[in-house]
């Protein structure tokens, strides 16, 4: 079914899998942030937020297609710890106990998933 987003790959449906929990972890951790944050002050930050989401779930699949290298998954990777620390920091700095602990759970599951996509990155950067 997920053959055409990931033609390489022997269980797309798996990979499309991870980056569609990994974009929902983003997506919470966005949430979150434009809740912690007053409605004008914070459409900026939630912006940011909501940006740096589309573009890691867009580099993921880029990555992970083949379509873009090494270099690539660094910056996706940078993407994803400037979004969970942003997520933290703007949470913690004005949101309710929880609505922090929401965002640990939250960033919890982002930098697990990471942790996931890390060798699927290498397999799809490195190993062909």
């Amino acid at each position: 079914m997920f053959e055409w987003l990931f033609p390489t790959w022997t269980n797309p449906a798996l990979l499309a899998l991870l980056v569609g929990l990994r974009a929902a972890a983003n997506v919470a951790l966005t949430a979150l942030v434009a809740r912690s944050r007053p409605p004008k002050a914070g459409s900026v930050v939630t912006v940011g937020a909501a940006a740096l989401t589309v573009l890691s779930a867009a580099l993921s699949v880029l990555v992970l297609r083949g379509d873009l290298g090494l270099g690539a998954s660094y910056l996706e990777f940078a993407v994803q710890v400037v979004l969970v620390v942003a997520g933290g920091y703007a949470v913690r700095s004005n949101g309710s106990t929880r609505q922090v602990r929401a965002a640990l759970l939250a960033a919890a599951c982002a930098i697990g998933l990471l942790l996931v996509t890390i060798p699927a990155y290498g397999e799809a950067t490195v190993a062909p």
